[in-house]
Order: structure tokens, then C-alpha cells, then sequence
């Protein structure tokens, strides 16, 4: 349920004394009556849209909060037996008795509130990903064990957020356990301010088509990418704990929750020199191979509605497998990334890490019908594919009460993506974490001469290393030490005070002031792609490699000695991401900088890395000489006090 609440302050009282002299001339009388018009003009304009006039009189856009929108939602998560695939029925988290949760709507600028009653059996909370919180207090942020406590069961939990200068497509998610992944996440939609400036005329000089882009942009749609499983994560957790087995196998991709299970293709019988079994997962050595049996759910249905162009934001909130996706017949323009609008680019295909979004502009120039929608997991573990639909409007009728057809390309040149993930050779892939923002926006700097120095370094390395109470489980970290997921109902770590000249524990990372910027070096043990999402604002990627270390101390080194690093290093135009891949046996550059006290944290966004503690929490403008406040009504919220029997992964 969503309500809408505007509230304005102001008041006309405009007292004018003139006084008028018969010697005035006529053309003096007609000016000050033109003037006095273009006064009053201005004075209303500004009394109904204060925003507008802001920059001019040098003023913050209302920062009370007086005269804005405030976009009320109330969630009520619980639990209810789904079968989104037609393969297996299964208790699932839902947010008003659905999976995926309600999209959330405002437009920037808007203030979001946010009321949750939890009605499920266990601790949770909901984080949005994408938003800062420098006038909404970082306790918002929704990140339990980190920087406020969870939602106890039957209890409620109510949040503001500012969506000034945060726009685009995000999702909400629980952030206390695993839940996201058993139903508990959803989408929110700020659409763009429309004083924020746009790339499309990069795209084309024609008039009218710049209005059917817009018009595009307006009636945008979503489509939400999840790879599905049909056992419950903490099923999943307690077999890994007892045989060892995985955490990367799933039976499907669904598509705003619409979706089905097609198992292994015949042709990809191996990945990697490694047999598949029929659901073209690779099992472990000494565990079976798992049966798939083919479903014939329906697939998600995307209506063109006699447009011309249509915009489309592709999310893919799975936590596991990073995608490609293509559209049989059509080519694509990317827009926009989690960072913003970009500089445009046309492709064929489009990469998607895991837990990132790209804003894709489709020309709707092909014949009437339908098109597949095709979804191929990159992952190294698994062969793994989703479809859904393209659909124009057209005399063709629904056979109702019997299973949807996948189209069939009218050439096989309309197809550019393969079930392996991999593209034929006359398409184009574009990975949108390396496109340039629009308009530019170069990288902090902590020396205007010195683009390439930053205030703090920090090297990271990704990898693993036994557990000592699980013979079967290994730990994973980012910075030495894991942070495990029994962290979330525990203190959060905002709440500390902190001693001067007291070292952090790894994996913390903290003293750092605001205004700071801060550049972290993360390395990769693992021979795998590792997508990482770090909390806030989002972050410049400087550059990134596959095979090879980064051997310089930090990039200004690496500048200076005109490094093999320097070589990947983009210190002018790099893009701005809230998710970017650390290559396998690579490694990644990530620039940020300081701009309000808060808690935010850096983790993989593999749910399998992050539950086995691939995370490192980072305290961002909040030191022993100056501390964060935290009202009493956030300290005094209900909770359990906890503390783990040990330090192992589960505690």
C-alpha cells in the first residue's frame, strides 16, 4: 500500500505601497508595470516549485524536508508455499504475500518512508542497495550487525530514505541472514529528475525520436533476474556443513519471478573438461549427480505497447550467477548503469555480474511478434539458462491452458547467445562497468596535480583457508579475517565507540576522515570471477586484470613507475559502479571518498562467498576525535543479545 504526502510551507503576503507621480513618463509607468508583473511571475513560480529556484538564490532544496513528496510503503514480510517454476513446491519469504516483494516507486528528490512488521520466524532486515544516508543517519541503512539491529519476529521496523541525487533502479533486500535468496527481496524505482541531464541526444539529432525516447524512459520497465533453487538455503547450509557438498547449483532463472526449469542442454555435456549432470551443475568429487526434470512454467511477457523504442532495466538480484542476455532480432543501446546514465553503447549482448543493473534502449523496428529474451550464466560451475518474452502487439491470440511457446528466430542470425553463455562471432558484448559515466565525472583526488594519489591506501586480497570447527566448510575472507554472518545479531559495529590510536580488529577497515579518498587494492587467490558490492554511494572503478598481481604498493606507485598495472589503470574516465568483478587470480582498483559518517561494508556478491565470510566492513568519517551520535531510540530497539560459542563461520 503505497500514500502519497505533500506537504509545502509558504504564505502570499506581498504588501506593495506605490505611489504615483503625474510628471512620470508613459514609458517609465510601462516598465515598472512590466517589472513589477515579471516580479510576482517569479515570486509564485518560486512559491510552487522552490526547487527550480534554488541554484539561483543559492539555497538548499528544502533541507527540512518541508514541501517535498514523501512516498509512504508498508511491507509485511512472512512465509508462503510457492512453485514459481512448476518444479517443486517450497516455503518461500514473501513481502505482502508475494515473491518478488512490491516495486517501490518515488522520483528524485522524493522522500521514501519505509514501515516493515515482520510476521516470519526469524531476525531480519531490509537494506536497499545504492543509497547513501549523509541527512537520513546511517543507522537507515539497513544492514543488521552493522549498523543497526535486526527485526525481531512479530515486530516492526520503520525508515526514511532521501533519494536527493540517488535515481535508478535498485533492489531491497534482507541483510541479516540468507533469506534474499528464499523470496525475501524486491525492487525500487527513483526515476530521474528531469533537470538531470541526459545522453540520448548522443543517440540521435531527430526530434521526434528524442520524444519516443523519452517516452520510453517514462513507461520504463523491469525485469528482475534470479537464479532459483528449489531447497531452502539453510537445507542447502546444513548439507554443505555435513557432506560438503555445494552452493552454486540452481534449478532455474526466473524473470520477475516467472520462469522455468530447462535443465542441461544436450550439446553442453562438459564445462571446463568437467562432467555435467542433468541440471549441468558440476558435483563435487564423491557426491551423485543430481536428476532435472524439465517444467513448463510460464516465462515473463515484456509488452511493447506500439512504442517505438522501449526502455528496459535488467537486474540481476540472484547473488550467485552473473549473466549475459540478448534479444533475438533487435540490438541494444545501454543507457545507464547502477552508477547513473552512461555514454551510450550499442551491443548485441550485455553483461550483468551478479547483483548489478544495466538500463538498456530497445529500437522496436522488427516485425509484429514474439521474441526470446535469452539469460546464460557465465558461471565456471554450472551451464544454466533462463528465456523470457519480447512482445509485440499483434492478432496472434494466447492458446489459453497450454504451456507458453519459446519464438522461434525467423534466422539463426537473430541469435547472438548461446545456452553456454558464450556469443557467436558476429555479436557484440558490452559489460556496462567499464562504460564512462554521463556527463563525466572524474575520480576524487586527494592532489589536484596528483590524479593518481589517494589520501588512504588498502591492499585486499580475496581467498580462503580451513575452518577450525568445520572440517567441511572453509572460510573465505577479504581482508585476512572473515566477518561472519553471526555478526548480524550481534551489536553493530556503528554503535562502538572507538579509542584513539586503538587498532581496528581485522577486517575492519576505519580512520578514515571525511573528505578522505580512498583507494582500495584487492587481490584475488581464487580462480574465479568474484563479483564485490560495497555499500553507499557509488564508487569509481579505476581499472581491473585477470592473472596476474597488482605489485606496486598502491596506483600512485604503480603511475609513477610505469607499471605493467598502469596499463589497466584509468584515472579519466573510469565508470562509476556500486558492483564491479574481481577477475579471477586478478585483481581490481576501487576509488571512493569520505563524504558522510557512516557504516558501510564491502562483501562479495556470490552468496555462497558471502555467507563463508567474504566481507569487510569499513567505518567511513567516523573516528575517536570525532564519533557518530546514534539516538536513543535506535540503541533501545528491541533485540537479543548475543555472543557466538566460538569464532567459526557458524559460530
Amino acid at each position: 500500500m503505497e500514500k502519497v504526502e505533500s506537504t509545502s510551507k509558504g504564505s502570499v503576503g506581498l504588501l506593495s505601497t506605490v505611489k504615483l507621480h503625474c510628471h512620470y513618463s508613459k514609458k517609465t509607468w510601462m516598465s515598472f508595470i512590466a517589472s513589477f508583473c515579471v516580479f510576482i511571475t517569479l515570486y509564485l513560480g518560486y512559491l510552487r516549485f522552490p526547487s527550480q529556484f534554488a541554484p539561483w538564490i543559492g539555497k538548499d532544496d528544502d533541507p527540512a524536508g518541508q514541501g517535498r513528496l514523501t512516498r509512504s510503503y508498508e511491507l509485511e514480510s512472512g512465509v508462503r508455499w510457492m512453485n514459481p517454476d512448476g518444479g517443486r513446491w517450497r516455503v518461500m519469504f514473501v513481502c505482502n504475500g508475494q515473491s518478488p516483494c512490491p516495486t517501490l516507486y518515488a522520483e528524485e528528490g522524493d522522500l521514501l518512508e519505509i514501515s516493515v512488521r515482520s510476521d516470519i520466524y526469524a531476525q531480519s532486515s531490509i537494506h536497499l542497495s545504492g543509497f547513501g544516508h549523509p541527512k537520513t543517519g546511517p543507522w537507515n541503512d539497513g544492514t543488521a550487525g552493522l549498523s543497526q539491529f535486526p527485526t525481531l519476529p512479530r515486530s516492526n521496523w520503520s525508515t526514511v530514505y532521501d533519494t536527493t541525487g540517488n535515481w535508478g533502479l535498485n533492489w531491497y533486500i534482507d541483510h541479516t541472514s540468507s533469506a534474499s535468496v528464499d523470496g525475501l527481496y524486491g525492487l525500487v524505482y527513483v526515476a530521474p529528475s528531469p533537470t538531470r541531464p541526459r545522453p540520448y541526444h548522443l543517440i540521435t539529432n531527430d526530434t521526434l525520436e528524442l520524444r519516443q525516447i523519452e517516452e520510453a524512459e517514462r513507461v520504463i520497465q523491469h525485469a528482475a533476474i534470479q537464479n532459483h533453487q528449489h531447497r531452502d538455503t539453510v537445507w542447502k547450509l546444513l548439507r554443505m556443513k555435513a557432506e560438503g557438498s555445494e552452493y552454486y547449483c540452481y534449478d532455474s532463472i526466473l524473470v520477475n519471478g516467472k520462469g522455468r526449469v530447462h535443465c542441461r542442454q544436450p550439446d553442453f555435456a562438459h564445462l571446463n573438461g568437467n562432467a555435467l549432470d542433468g541440471k549441468g551443475c558440476i558435483q563435487p568429487a564423491g557426491l551423485p549427480n543430481e536428476d532435472c526434470s524439465p517444467t513448463s512454467a510460464d516465462y515473463e511477457v515484456f509488452e511493447t505497447g506500439g512504442q517505438r523504442y522501449i526502455m528496459m532495466n535488467l537486474i540481476n538480484n540472484g547473488f550467485e550467477h552473473s549473466v549475459k542476455v540478448s534479444i533475438d532480432g533487435h540490438k541494444m543501446i545501454v543507457v545507464a548503469n547502477n552508477g547513473g546514465f552512461v555514454v551510450p553503447e550499442r551491443t548485441d549482448v550485455v553483461y550483468i555480474p551478479s547483483a548489478a543493473r544495466i538500463t538498456i534502449l530497445v529500437k522496436l523496428d522488427a516485425e509484429p511478434g514474439d521474441y526470446a529474451i535469452r539469460i546464460s550464466s557465465t558461471s565456471q560451475l554450472q551451464n544454466l539458462q533462463g528465456y523470457s518474452i519480447l512482445r509485440y502487439p499483434a492478432k496472434r491470440l494466447p492458446r489459453y491452458g497450454e504451456p507458453m511457446v519459446l519464438p522461434i528466430p525467423t534466422s539463426p542470425k537473430d541469435v547472438c547467445l548461446l545456452a553456454d553463455a558464450s556469443t557467436k562471432p558476429h555479436c557484440k558484448t558490452t559489460d556496462g562497468q567499464f562504460i564512462p559515466p554521463f556527463p563525466s565525472k572524474p575520480p576524487p583526488v586527494s592532489d589536484e596535480k596528483h590524479p593518481e594519489r589517494a589520501d588512504f591506501t588498502f591492499r585486499l586480497s580475496a581467498g580462503s583457508q580451513p575452518s577450525l570447527t568445520e572440517p567441511k566448510v572453509p572460510e573465505f575472507y577479504l581482508n585476512e579475517k572473515p566477518w561472519q554472518l553471526f555478526h548480524g545479531s550481534m551489536t553493530p559495529l556503528l554503535f562502538h565507540r572507538f579509542e584513539p590510536n586503538k587498532t581496528l580488529d581485522k577486517p575492519i577497515i576505519g580512520g578514515l576522515p571525511l573528505g578522505s579518498v580512498v583507494d582500495l587494492i584487492i587481490e584475488n587467490q581464487v580462480n574465479e570471477t568474484i563479483p564485490l558490492y560495497k555499500h553507499g554511494d557509488p564508487a569509481w572503478l579505476l581499472g581491473s586484470s585477470s592473472g596476474q598481481p597488482f605489485l606496486e604498493e598502491s596506483v600512485e606507485d604503480a603511475i609513477i613507475a610505469a607499471s605493467n598495472s598502469q596499463r589497466f589503470l584509468n584515472l579519466h574516465n573510469p565508470a562509476l559502479v556500486t558492483v564491479h568483478d574481481l577477475p579471477p587470480l586478478g585483481w581490481s582498483v576501487l576509488r571512493f571518498q569520505v563524504t558522510s559518517k557512516a557504516a558501510n561494508m564491502l562483501h562479495s556478491a556470490k552468496l555462497r562467498y558471502f555467507l563463508l565470510g567474504m566481507t569487510v566492513p569499513i567505518l567511513e568519517g567516523i573516528t575517536a576525535e570525532s564519533p557518530i551520535e546514534i539516538p536513543e531510540e535506535v540503541l533501545d530497539r528491541p533485540h537479543v543479545e548475543f555472543e557466538p560459542k566460538n569464532d567459526g563461520i557458524f559460530g
